[in-house]
């Protein structure tokens, strides 16, 4: 009786294991059975509707090319413009070195309101004297 218990056991065993195996295999078979059947359930997208998508698709990548371009065609009006504001502030920074210059020469006076006025300059504007001589003749 020894040796019957052993081998029962062992017999069991390996059923359990082949049972076990056997089992698996059919989950996986039902498994894939059932996805089979799903995906035979999907709708079928027909031709023209692909047609359609790609069609729209294309138009989507025109517009965003169109975009694109508008986009580098602003960014370059831009910098032209900023080249022109940085052109226009070196002139007025030349502009307002002259006239600081000329006001502290004494030329000219600027006012608090931005009037500006020439001076006069004593012997600036007059013309000498010419053939006089000192001493007599």
């Amino acid at each position: 009786m020894k040796k019957t218990i052993p081998a029962f056991i062992a017999a069991l065993l390996i059923t359990a294991i082949l049972g076990g195996g056997m089992f698996l295999m059919g989950q996986d078979a039902l498994g894939t059975s059932t996805a089979k059947a799903e995906a035979a359930a999907i709708p079928q997208v027909s031709t023209e509707a692909v047609a359609q998508y790609e069609q729209i698709v294309a138009q989507y990548q025109t517009r965003e090319t169109q975009y694109q371009g508008l986009i580098d065609q602003a960014s370059q009006q831009i910098t032209i413009a900023n080249q022109q504001i940085e052109l226009a502030n070196q002139q007025i920074q030349q502009y307002q070195s002259l006239l600081q210059q000329l006001q502290n020469s004494g030329l000219i006076t600027i006012a608090n309101d931005g009037t500006v006025t020439v001076n006069q300059q004593s012997g600036f504007l007059q013309s000498p004297t010419l053939g006089h001589h000192e001493g007599g003749h």
